[in-house]
């Protein structure tokens, strides 16, 4: 308390001119783009809601093959006694376009719809406020061997289980089974402690402010110790479902009014419990190999669910990779979805990499994936933002170039 009273004042004495901590402002940011040739996109409907219909092969410009182009500030303030003050905003950039920003929560448009957040870290850890990345995705990626990258990944496997409920069109970032970010978040990270690392979330569902009402609520457990990393999850979210139910029977029945009408008929509601996604995972690497497996379990307890669509899905997700040379790095992963609501539907996936690094800031890629789709509400794309057609089996290959900054 100390220290923290001692930081406190310095603060306040910075802001009011007397004196000034050494602080620091970074711009980065990742341009990322190649060629992709994909089978079986989809046609006929909305984002990722699955429909049979589909187009030949497509080979296309693709910003975003590794992970999305983006750009950012992120600073820090030393406030003295072991406390700063940090910020960050970060937002996507089309390549294709030069086009900025991107969907947030309420299908509107936001240029820094990444990162918006202020935050205080301190021996305690860190407590920051904003849009942020939600918790469970660095639980993810700390146990995937091809981690959260845009082609055929845990994270492409995640849209997958969304596509599956039939009520992710995809517009917003408010998935039906967990979600990449939050709006209105308080995250706290603790210090490493033997090793594990906590993280929990909480997200407010302004306007309803501090109540249950589209609130979001997270909570994520790392461990890493030399080559062994563990992961578990738990992410539980209320009225997830209901902006993609309403549209999608409005469009259907002709009327917006009719369509929030027919969703609240089938249980969808700001405070209905449809989103709860949990998983555990296991990575070790040794020498230049590396082995990882994850599971996944998604459920909709309040079972208001879009005609045809899950209410109970999960994914085993296995992964193997090879640095073959310091600069040449092999991956590959295997991921299976399971229907639990609709009897043999089921997807899987198979993906590969090489990358090749032409400096600690420049990586050439190419990538590979097949995957087989088997039920009417089975679109499981290998490319994240890139919806494909249900029941359909899919081809693709990429190569490309990322660079940060």
């Amino acid at each position: 308390m100390k220290n923290l009273s001692k930081a406190l004042a310095l603060g306040a004495a910075c802001a009011a001119g007397s004196v000034c901590a050494q602080s620091s402002v970074t711009l980065y940011g990742t341009a990322d783009a190649g060629v992709l040739s994909i089978s079986n996109t989809a046609m006929g409907a909305p984002g990722y809601i699955p429909a049979p219909g589909a187009s030949g092969r497509k080979t296309m410009y693709k910003d975003g093959g590794i992970g999305a182009s983006n750009w950012g500030l992120r600073g820090r303030e030393d406030l003295g006694g072991g406390y700063r003050a940090n910020f960050q905003f970060q937002g996507n950039i089309n390549t294709s376009s030069g086009g900025a920003g991107g969907p947030n929560s309420s299908s509107g448009q936001s240029l820094f719809n990444q990162v918006a957040m202020v935050g205080f870290s301190g021996p305690f850890g860190e407590i920051k406020l904003g849009r942020q990345i939600a918790p469970m995705i660095f639980a993810m990626a700390h146990t995937d061997v091809r981690g959260v990258r845009y082609f055929g990944s845990a994270l492409t496997g995640l849209v997958g289980m969304n596509s599956a409920s039939g009520a992710f069109i995809g517009n917003n970032s408010n998935a039906a089974f967990g979600a990449v970010y939050n709006d209105n978040a308080i995250v706290y990270t603790s210090p490493a402690w033997n090793n594990f690392t906590l993280h929990l979330g909480y997200a407010a569902g302004e306007p309803g402010g501090f109540s249950k009402t589209n609130s979001q609520q997270t909570a994520a457990l790392l461990y890493a110790n030399g080559g062994l990393r563990l992961s578990a999850f738990y992410y539980n979210g209320y009225g997830n479902n209901l902006p993609a139910a309403s549209a999608l029977y409005g469009a259907k029945l002709g009327s917006p009014a009719a369509g929030s009408a027919a969703a609240a008929d089938a249980g969808f509601s700001p405070t209905a419990n449809t989103n709860r996604l949990a998983s555990v995972g296991a990575l070790y690497k040794w020498d230049t190999f590396t082995l990882s497996g994850a599971y996944y379990r998604a459920r909709n307890p309040a079972r208001a669910v879009m005609p045809g669509g899950a209410a109970s899905v999960s994914m085993v997700a296995l992964g193997a990779g090879w640095q073959m040379q310091p600069n040449i790095n092999l991956t590959a992963g295997y991921y299976r979805i399971k229907d639990h609501t609709n009897d043999g539907h089921n997807a899987s996936q198979w993906a590969a990499s090489v990358d090749y690094s032409l400096s600690k800031r420049t990586t050439l890629y190419a990538q590979a994936a097949s995957t087989r789709n088997q039920g009417a509400n089975m679109n499981l794309s290998p490319v994240y933002a890139t919806p494909v057609g249900a029941g359909r089996n899919v081809n693709a290959w990429m190569v490309g170039l990322r660079h940060t900054f």
